[in-house]
């Protein structure tokens, strides 16, 4: 008897403690109304990672209703379910150095995804990343996350904030990978795919704050697909791709790819990429990607 009664009394214990709600979410909520809306993207992401810069999982009205109806509060965090596991939709604590845990209310923490916030432009209430607000924020992301959504690791910045304030500005002074992660890896603030041959995210608080002072970052000849979902919109910056690129989509913004300088290799897709975008490129040679030939602008 006592024995039960101290089980029952460590359970409380542990709900009490962790915020989470008692409500029983494994049951029924794959037929919330909604949910299929709210899960719908889980397959279209980065275009050769599906899981990876994902669209917002609060695209329409149903996925909102949703959020609104089943998200809970645990710990630090508000979660919502999220097929096998849980979504992170917003980091409610205030430390800058998130380490994110591998499991929230006892199930898997395999999304990061969004929030609607109370700040409203044209009638709507906006919706950013789960940790949006959060300065010079230091996040590591957990082996048991999958799901990622474009939004999560934004940076905003002076030239894309129409209809936002400052108060819910992404700020990442870094962002690690769990080395145990079997579908990322993480190395020098940068995040590819498990097979290293799509890069997804480049944090540039290294490279433009790099002893040297120099702006630049090398692709180096392993990468295949250049694909960052966050916007790479400081200027003054060399990008060296290597010889076996075959995929280019990276977003400059609309008045900063002047700034930006490539050196590539003569007829690849790195060139012609260039050329397109009106981005200033020189040539590399054949045994060097940091020989400089002389930039020519893009028509």
């Amino acid at each position: 008897m006592k024995r039960n009664l101290l089980f029952v009394s460590f359970i409380i214990l542990a709900i009490l403690f962790t915020g989470c709600s008692f409500k029983d979410y494994n049951s029924a909520y794959k037929n919330e109304e909604g949910y299929s809306n709210y899960i719908s993207n889980s397959k279209t992401g980065c275009k050769d990672m599906n899981s990876f810069g994902l669209v917002s999982n609060l695209e329409d009205e149903e996925s909102q209703e949703y959020y609104k109806k089943n998200s809970r509060v645990c710990g630090d965090y508000l979660i919502t379910n999220y097929l096998d596991g849980v979504c992170i939709n917003r980091y409610l604590g205030h430390n800058n150095t998130i380490k994110i845990p591998k499991t929230l209310d006892n199930k898997p923490v395999i999304m990061l995804g969004e929030f609607i916030s109370d700040e409203k432009y044209n009638g709507k209430n906006q919706i950013y990343g789960a940790f949006a607000g959060i300065k010079d924020c230091k996040i590591t992301i957990p082996s048991t996350v999958k799901y990622v959504t474009s939004g999560v690791l934004w940076v905003s910045c002076d030239g894309d904030t129409t209809g936002f304030t400052g108060k819910y500005e992404n700020d990442f002074a870094s962002v690690k990978i769990d080395k145990n992660n079997p579908y990322y890896t993480y190395i020098d603030n940068i995040i590819y795919t498990k097979d290293m041959k799509t890069l997804l995210y480049i944090n540039f608080y290294d490279y433009y704050n790099n002893e040297d002072g120099e702006d630049f970052y090398i692709v180096a000849d392993n990468i295949e697909n250049f694909e960052p979902i966050n916007q790479m919109l400081y200027g003054n910056y060399q990008i060296y791709f290597g010889k076996n690129i075959k995929k280019i989509d990276a977003d400059f913004g609309t008045d900063n790819s002047g700034n930006v300088l490539v050196y590539c290799y003569k007829g690849t897709v790195a060139e012609k990429w260039a050329k397109n975008k009106g981005i200033y490129y020189a040539f590399n040679d054949n045994d060097t990607t940091t020989s400089d030939v002389g930039a020519v602008p893009g028509p």
